[in-house]
C-alpha cells in the first residue's frame, strides 16, 4: 500500500477554472475537465448549480481593485508596508537593547515573516479554483473557509484591530511631525487642549515628541492637516495607490541616505551603542518592536488578489523583506552610534531635527518622512481593512467604511502625545499584530496542508471507482482487487470518513460566494501548469513540520515577551 499523503505529484480537484466573456468578466465553467476526473466534476455540479453570475465590471470595481499590479509596484507596496511607524524608534531599541540582539531579532523576523507571507499564499492557492489566484480571497475568507464561521468572526477582530492600530500610530507621528513643521516654519503651532481649550506654542519638544509635551489635546493644527491630505486616498481600490507607492519607496531612499550623512556629520560615537543593552526594559522590548516593523502579513492577500498574474511572488515578498530589513538595520545602527540617552517619548525624526548640526536639508528630510513613509500606507490598511469587512457581505460598505477610515482618527484624539507611541507600537503588536500575522497564518498553512491530503484521497477513491465502474461495465475481471485497494485507502488514509459531500456546507456557501468576485486573469505558463508552493525544494510533509516548529517558536517568544514587558516595562 502506497503513502498517499506524500505524493507531491496528486493535484487538487481543480474546481471550473473561470472562462472569459464577451462582458470581460468571468463565469464559472462546469466543463473544465483538464486535471479532474469525470466523477469529480460531477461530485462538484451540485454545489455550481445554483453559482449567481458574476458581478458587472463597474459594480465589481467600486468595492475591489483589478489585477493591475505588476512586479515593482507590488514589491514597492510591501516595502511601504513594512516600513512603517515603527521605523522611527529603531534607533531608540538598538541603544536600549544593544546591537547584537536587536540585529538577531530582525534577521530572526524577516525569516519568520517571508515564510509566514508565502505560506498565507499558498494557503489561498489550496482553496478550489484559486490555484490560479483567479478568485478573490481577502484574509478573513481564507480563515472562514479552513476554520469555520466562529473563527471567521474571531480573525476579523484580530486582523482589522492590528491593521487598524497601526494606522493610529502613523496619524500620532505625521500628527506631530506636521505640528512641529508649522513651528519651524510659522514660529508657533495651535490646538485645542481638553484642559485648557484654545492653545498655542511657540517652540518644539526638547525631548522630540509633540510640542504640545504632555498636554492632553483634542485636535492639533497638524492632526488636521493630515487627515485632510490622507483621508480621501482611502476611498480608492489598492491597485489605484500603487503610484503612490513605487514615488514614495524611492524618496524614503533617499532619505534614508541623506540621514546617514547627517548621522556621520554629527558624529558617531560607540559608547552610545553596547553590544547587550543595560536595561532589561529595552531588552524586553526587542521582540514586541521587530514584530511591529514586520507586520505586512494581513496585506499579503490583498496584494496577491490585485496582482498581474505574472508577478513571481516569492521574489518579490523575498526582495521586499530583505530591502527593509537593511533599511531598518542602516537607521536602528547609524541612529543610535549618534545620540546619546534617547528618551522612550524620542523618534529619529525629532532627535535629527533638534540636532546642532541641523540644516535646512535635513529639516526638509524630517518633515517629508512621514508623508513618504507613514502617510502614504494609511490609506493602503484603510483600504484593507474595508475589503475584509465588505467581501461576503460581513458590513456594507458605508459601516466598512466608517470601521476603516474614520473609527482610527477618532481614536487617536487622546493620544496624539507624550509616550503614547512606544505603548500602542510595543503592546500592540504582542496582543494582536502577533497573532494576526503570525500565529493565524501559520495555524491556516497547517490546516490548508490538511485539506489537501484529504482531497487528494478523495480524488483517489473517485479514481478508482470510476475503474471500477469500468471493469463492470467490461466483465467482472479484476475487480475484487480494485475493490481491495479502494478499500485500502479509505481504511488506511480516510479512517472511514464519508467523502460523498466532501465540502461543508460553509465551504459550499465560500466558493458561491467567491464566485461574485472572480476576475479574468492572462494566461500565464508557471501559474496555469503549477500550483503556488512557498518552498519549492522541500516537500510540503517537511513544510508542514517547519510551520509547527515556526509556530511553537512564536508562541514561546510572543509569551515570553508579554511577560517581560510588563514585569520589567516599568
Amino acid at each position: 500500500m502506497s503513502d498517499l499523503n506524500t505524493n507531491e505529484n496528486v493535484e487538487l480537484i481543480s474546481f471550473p477554472n473561470p472562462t472569459k466573456t464577451s462582458g470581460g468578466t468571468t463565469i464559472i465553467s462546469t466543463n473544465d475537465t483538464a486535471n479532474t476526473s469525470s466523477s469529480s466534476i460531477s461530485s462538484t455540479e451540485e454545489i455550481l448549480e445554483n453559482f449567481p453570475n458574476p458581478q458587472k465590471d463597474e459594480d465589481f470595481k467600486k468595492k475591489f481593485g483589478l489585477k493591475s499590479i505588476g512586479t515593482i509596484g507590488g514589491i514597492c507596496l510591501l516595502i511601504g508596508n513594512c516600513t512603517g511607524p515603527g521605523m522611527v524608534n529603531i534607533s531608540y531599541q538598538f541603544q536600549q537593547g544593544g546591537w547584537f540582539l536587536s540585529l538577531l531579532g530582525y534577521i530572526l523576523m524577516l525569516g519568520l515573516s517571508g515564510i509566514s507571507a508565502l505560506f498565507i499564499i499558498e494557503s489561498m492557492s489550496m482553496i478550489p479554483g484559486n490555484n490560479k489566484f483567479a478568485l478573490r480571497i481577502e484574509f478573513t475568507m481564507i480563515c472562514r473557509f479552513y476554520f469555520g464561521k466562529s473563527m471567521y468572526l474571531v480573525s476579523q477582530l484580530f486582523i482589522n484591530i492590528s491593521l487598524i492600530i497601526t494606522n493610529i500610530a502613523s496619524i500620532i507621528i505625521c500628527s506631530q511631525v506636521f505640528d512641529s513643521l508649522m513651528v519651524f516654519i510659522f514660529k508657533k503651532t495651535c490646538g485645542i487642549s481638553f484642559s485648557n481649550g484654545w492653545i498655542c506654542v511657540i517652540e518644539n519638544s526638547g525631548d522630540g515628541g509633540s510640542p504640545f509635551q504632555d498636554d492632553y489635546m483634542f485636535i492639533t493644527i497638524g492632526y488636521l492637516a493630515i487627515l485632510v491630505l490622507v483621508v480621501p486616498l482611502a476611498f480608492f481600490n489598492l491597485n489605484d495607490n500603487i503610484i503612490i507607492q513605487i514615488a514614495c519607496v524611492i524618496i524614503m531612499l533617499v532619505i534614508v541616505i541623506s540621514w546617514v550623512v547627517i548621522f556621520i556629520l554629527i558624529g558617531l560615537s560607540t559608547d552610545n551603542l553596547p553590544t547587550i543593552g543595560n536595561h532589561m526594559s529595552g531588552i524586553s522590548q526587542i521582540i514586541g518592536n521587530c514584530m511591529f516593523n514586520y507586520a505586512f502579513i494581513t496585506t499579503i492577500p490583498s496584494w496577491v488578489n490585485e496582482s498581474k498574474p505574472n508577478v513571481n511572488l516569492k521574489r518579490s515578498v523575498w526582495i521586499s523583506t530583505s530591502f527593509s530589513t537593511v533599511l531598518f538595520i542602516i537607521v536602528g545602527v547609524f541612529g543610535a552610534l549618534t545620540f546619546s540617552s534617547m528618551s522612550p517619548n524620542s523618534t529619529i525624526l525629532s532627535l535629527i531635527n533638534l540636532s546642532k548640526k541641523a540644516n535646512i536639508f535635513s529639516k526638509l528630510s524630517v518633515y517629508l518622512f512621514p508623508f513618504i513613509v507613514l502617510a502614504s500606507t494609511i490609506p493602503v490598511f484603510s483600504i484593507i481593512v474595508r475589503y475584509n469587512l465588505t467581501q461576503n457581505k460581513f458590513f456594507p460598505t458605508w459601516i466598512a467604511n466608517l470601521i476603516s477610515i474614520v473609527l482610527p482618527w477618532l481614536i487617536v484624539i487622546p493620544f496624539q502625545t507624550g509616550d503614547w507611541l512606544n505603548i500602542i507600537s510595543n503592546y500592540s503588536s504582542l496582543f494582536f499584530g502577533s497573532i494576526a500575522n503570525f500565529i493565524i497564518p501559520f495555524i491556516l498553512y497547517i490546516k490548508s496542508l490538511n485539506f489537501k491530503n484529504k482531497l487528494n484521497n478523495y480524488n483517489k477513491q473517485q479514481k478508482f471507482e470510476n475503474k471500477i465502474n469500468n471493469k463492470q461495465k467490461q466483465g467482472k475481471e479484476g475487480l475484487e482487487s480494485n475493490q481491495i485497494e479502494l478499500n485500502n485507502i479509505e481504511e488506511g488514509f480516510t479512517n472511514g470518513e464519508n467523502y460523498e459531500s466532501f465540502f461543508t456546507p460553509e465551504q459550499e456557501k465560500i466558493l458561491k460566494e467567491l464566485s461574485l468576485e472572480t476576475r479574468d486573469t492572462e494566461e500565464n505558463t508557471n501559474i496555469t501548469t503549477n500550483h503556488f508552493k512557498s518552498l519549492s525544494l522541500i516537500p510540503r510533509r517537511y513544510s508542514k513540520i517547519i510551520a509547527q516548529i515556526c509556530l511553537i517558536t512564536l508562541s514561546i517568544l510572543i509569551v515570553l515577551v508579554i511577560f517581560s514587558n510588563f514585569y520589567f516595562g516599568n
